[in-house]
């Protein structure tokens, strides 16, 4: 079974020779990073576009800065949604982005398991 490239090639260029540290981060992000998802759910279900769009504005941040792309983008679309308001759209998004990070996930667990 192959693992989708979810860490943009660029940022993991950027890391080369840092596994240490590359490693730190994917651990940190794979620990806390679940909460928020369960969280950003929880935003929608109770209608609260406030609260989601701080969340999705913290975990876009977090997955722009690990080269994270999928779930940034995905996250960006949500911020959108909540600043407009936009429920049914917010809706739609959640299992996008609940994708994407178990993409994000599995290439992060490869790659602590492989350096």
């Amino acid at each position: 079974m192959s693992v989708k490239q979810a860490v943009d090639n660029q940022f993991l260029e950027s890391m080369e020779g840092k596994h240490p540290f590359l490693k730190r981060m994917f651990t940190v992000f794979i620990s806390q990073e679940p909460k928020r998802i369960g969280e950003i759910r929880q935003a929608i279900e109770d209608r609260d576009m406030e609260k989601l769009r701080h969340l999705a504005h913290a975990l876009k941040g977090g997955a722009a800065t690990m080269g994270v792309t999928g779930v940034r983008d995905c996250c960006l679309l949500l911020e959108n949604a909540s600043k407009n308001q936009d429920m049914t759209e917010a809706q739609s998004l959640i299992d996008t982005l609940e994708s994407e990070i178990q993409d994000a996930y599995a290439f992060m667990f490869t790659f602590l398991a492989e350096h």
